[in-house]
Order: structure tokens, then C-alpha cells, then sequence
């Protein structure tokens, strides 16, 4: 809600932040929250180091042999919003915030194949009903069948031109495989060095690797005219800021979910956090509440039961012994009627 006031909010005289800006001034928010981090956990393990020690072990950890490995998940990363960039551009909205919802079963789908995740028929349900939720509640506006229908047969039929309906369409795919793929990734990583490397030094080389495509892709290829033209930080205010500092907060969180959870959790809290966004919004700016969102935040709130709660205990039907038969039988006596009775 924080960053959609100050992309739509009014700037006055004021040009518009540029967004590139923000992701950079976020990884290295993140980037320096995390060596703090790590630093405080190494200077915990052995307080008698001095600084310069805590420095150079900071440096060797981070820097270690396998960093390389985070350069994956920081180059998917910088695809994965990308090609989300190119889907926004060639789709309409309800088309993209549908489709994108994909991401949800991919991340499924990766954990199932890397991490060995075994998903019940009852989670799978849930999660396809979660799928469904998010999509409905992110949908703004009045949809008719008429719409869809509308949707689907032009883009089916190729009325739509290849460039704002094919290639946007395969766009929001390859985005939802590349942040599953990711995501499922950097758990791994995680997870399976986590007794040897520290969550905050993982945490360090994402963002590290992170700060080169967020620089040079975005900053300076992409907005490096307006940043030379109005400056680096026009259109900065406290409602910028804080849409940064929430974000970095957020990365650190998604960090620790991954790290002591896994992506599932994660993806149930940010759909949650949809339903949140969608009930605050009602009340704090009046926004009209639609019957299909408000029908999807119910299907999102029972797919989150669905998944987090267990099956009761089954009723097994098997042959009884002749003991048990017996017992059921001549079922033994209460304890006054056994005293009363003659030996």
C-alpha cells in the first residue's frame, strides 16, 4: 500500500522517483543490514577478535570459494523482473496478475524436484485453490463473462497483435518458472550449507551479486538520460523512503522464511498479506469491494486451512480376533458388581 501511494500519489512540481533507483538503494539496504548481521553473529562466536579479525573473517566467508554460486540466483533474479517488465508491457492488467499467479504452483513444482517436498492431494488442492484466491483478489474492477470470453477468443484467435498478446503471454510464463526456479534455489543453498555458512553471509553475497545487474542494467542502461538529466534521487520523499525501507525489510524476512521455513510458507504469507491489502484498502481509502475478490480472499483463507491443517485420524474396519469377539461379547463388569458378586 506504502509503495502504490508513491508510484500514484501526487508529486507536485516534482518528477516522478525512478524505480531502478529504488531497487538499488534496497540491495544495498539489505547489503549492509546483512554485514552487520553476519559481523554481530561472528564477533558472538569469539568476542575476544578484534575489528580488523571480524573484518577479514567477514571478507573470507563472504568471498569464499563457493560465493559464485549466488551469482545464479542474483542473474535469475534480474531476468525474472525483466521479463515481468515486458509482460506488464504487452498485456492488460487482469491478464498478467491472473497469469502470474502461476508462479505459485512452479515454486510447487521446483521444491518437488530439488528439495524432494512431498505435497499430499489435499495440499495440492489447497494450493491450486490458492492460485485461484490470488488471482481473483488482485483482479480490481467489475469482470464479466463477457470479458473473459472476450479475452480469450481475441488472444486465442490472434486479433491481439503478436507483440501485445503472444509475447507477453510467454513473458509472464517464463517469469513464473524463472521465481520458482530461483527461489527454490536459494533455498537449497541455504539450507544445505547452513551449519557451515551463516544465513546473513548467504544473505551478503545475494545482495552483493544482486547491486552489478541493478546498476548497471537499471540505473545506468535503462534510466541513466533521466538520472544524468534530474539526478539520482528527484522525486525522493519520506513516502519513497519508507516504500525502501519496507522493502529491505522484507527481503531480510523472506531470507529468514526460506532459511526456517521454506517457499510454500512464504507464498501462503504474501497471499495472505494480498487479502490484508485488499481489506485495508476498503477501509482506509474506500476502495469498492468486488464480489469476485471478496469471493477470493475466502477461497484463499480455506485454501490456507486446507494446507495447514491435518486430515482427522481414519476409522479402521478390520477383522476381530476371537479374543476381542469375546470381549466385545461378555464386556467385563463394573468394579461394584464384581465385589458384590460370589467368588
Amino acid at each position: 500500500m506504502v509503495m502504490h501511494s508513491s508510484r500514484n500519489g501526487p508529486t507536485g512540481s516534482q518528477p516522478r522517483y525512478l524505480a531502478s533507483t529504488a531497487v538499488l538503494l534496497v540491495e544495498v539496504i539489505k547489503l549492509l543490514a546483512s554485514l552487520t548481521l553476519a559481523s554481530n553473529d561472528m564477533c558472538k562466536s569469539n568476542p575476544r577478535r578484534s575489528p580488523a579479525e571480524i573484518a577479514a573473517l567477514v571478507y573470507r566467508s563472504v568471498f569464499a570459494h563457493d560465493c559464485w554460486k549466488l551469482v545464479i540466483p542474483a542473474a535469475l533474479y534480474t531476468l525474472q523482473n525483466s521479463l515481468v517488465y515486458v509482460a506488464i508491457s504487452n498485456l492488460d492488467a487482469v491478464t498478467f496478475q491472473v497469469t502470474y499467479q502461476l508462479k505459485i504452483l512452479t515454486t510447487v513444482l521446483f521444491s518437488i524436484a530439488l528439495l524432494g517436498r512431498k505435497i499430499s492431494s489435499r495440499q495440492w488442492m489447497s494450493l491450486i485453490l490458492l492460485t485461484f484466491g490470488v488471482a481473483l483478489v488482485q483482479v480490481s474492477g467489475p469482470i464479466s463473462t463477457e470479458d473473459w470470453r472476450e479475452r480469450l477468443s481475441s488472444l486465442m484467435q490472434g486479433e491481439i497483435p503478436v507483440s501485445s498478446g503472444f509475447k507477453g503471454l510467454m513473458a509472464v510464463i517464463a517469469a513464473s518458472l524463472t521465481s520458482g526456479l530461483t527461489c527454490v534455489y536459494f533455498e537449497k543453498l541455504v539450507k544445505d550449507s547452513l551449519d557451515s555458512v551463516s544465513l546473513w553471509t548467504r544473505n551478503v553475497q545475494l545482495s552483493f551479486f544482486s547491486l552489478f545487474p541493478a546498476l548497471f542494467i537499471g540505473v545506468l542502461w535503462q534510466d541513466g538520460a533521466s538520472i544524468a538529466q534530474n539526478g539520482f534521487f528527484a522525486g525522493y520523499g519520506p513516502i519513497v523512503w519508507l516504500t525502501i525501507a519496507l522493502q529491505a525489510l522484507g527481503g531480510l524476512v523472506v531470507a529468514v522464511c526460506i532459511a526456517y521455513a521454506d517457499n510454500v510458507a512464504k507464498n501462503f504469507a504474501a497471499s495472505l498479506s494480498i487479502v490484508v491489502c485488499y481489506a485495508a484498502s476498503a477501509i482506509l481509502f474506500r476502495t469498492p469491494l468486488m464480489l469476485h475478490s471478496t469471493g477470493g480472499a475466502a477461497v484463499v483463507l480455506l485454501a490456507m486451512y486446507l494446507y495447514t491443517s491435518r486430515p482427522g485420524p481414519r476409522v479402521m474396519l478390520l477383522p476381530m480376533s476371537k479374543e476381542r469377539h469375546s470381549a466385545v461379547e461378555n464386556p467385563p463388569r463394573p468394579l461394584l458388581f464384581q465385589l458384590m458378586s460370589p467368588r
